[in-house]
């Protein structure tokens, strides 16, 4: 078939579109772009495939995880509300990180004036909290999916869409109460208390929910869950933490002890 216009190698498309190799082999792997072999099996990108990766790209600095993406590609209806809803709280934990490290560099300005020079220890500790805000630019979408990649398999994905799991990018509402409520009660610290048992509860419903109650697949979304949750980008953004998990772990347990819920 004759080629309409310029083909470009792996090494020229990354040069020219400002991408690394890692994310064009990436967006392949989700299926958003299908480069061309050449005789040599080597990857050669057309005009089409430029324009889709021009079109993956300006999603991407929107905010959109590329789950979303290819459903916006594919023409899907996606939840715009419930996705602007998330990314305006991530968006608002990234101003507030930036906020902080352009208070801590006045403080080391009016430091410098005053002594004249900043320890080693000032330096250190100034590099350590501003230069983290340029984690900002990773995607939180994308930090998930590179982690859930890691534990759930393609039949894993099949089994949580097929119970209604829409993924970050389409975030259920019911979370971020439930994740309020355990906020609320972990100040009690009371794992066992009614209130604390209920809520334990209503949340592993809806995990159960999402895993069809399979034991292996509930393990592996907690897997991806707690490592997530490690990620300093996903701790500003997320309303969840492993310290949560713990205590609903604990009310789950009490739960299934008092006959609240039936042992897994």
């Amino acid at each position: 078939m004759a080629k309409s216009g310029p083909y470009l190698s792996l090494t020229e498309t990354c040069r020219r579109m400002g991408v690394s190799r890692k994310a064009l082999r990436l967006y392949e792997a989700q299926g958003l772009i299908k480069p061309e072999r050449t005789g040599a099996d080597w990857r050669v990108y057309g005009p089409e495939e430029i324009v889709r990766l021009h079109q993956i790209l300006a999603l991407k600095r929107f905010g959109f995880p590329l789950a979303q993406i290819a459903e916006i590609l594919h023409g899907k209806v996606v939840d715009l509300s419930g996705f602007l809803e998330f990314h305006q709280t991530v968006v608002e934990a990234e101003l507030k990180q930036v906020q902080r490290a352009a208070a801590l560099l006045a403080a080391a300005k009016q430091k410098l004036i005053r002594q004249g020079h900043l320890s080693t220890d000032d330096l250190i500790f100034l590099t350590r909290e501003t230069v983290m805000t340029d984690k900002r630019s990773e995607s939180v979408g994308e930090i998930y999916e590179a982690i859930a990649a890691k534990h759930l398999s393609e039949a894993d994905w099949a089994t949580l869409k097929g119970n209604g799991y829409a993924g970050i990018g389409q975030p259920d509402a019911d979370w971020p109460r439930l994740h309020a409520g355990a906020a609320r009660l972990m100040e009690a610290n009371d794992p066992t208390s009614i209130e604390a048992m209920d809520l334990a509860k209503r949340w592993m419903t809806k995990v159960f929910e999402a895993t069809g109650g399979d034991p292996a697949l509930t393990r592996k979304v907690r897997d991806v869950a707690r490592e997530a949750h490690d990620h300093p980008v996903f701790q500003e953004a997320s309303s969840s933490s492993n310290a949560q998990m713990d205590f609903i772990q604990k009310a789950y347990g009490a739960a299934i002890e008092a006959g609240f819920m039936p042992k897994p």
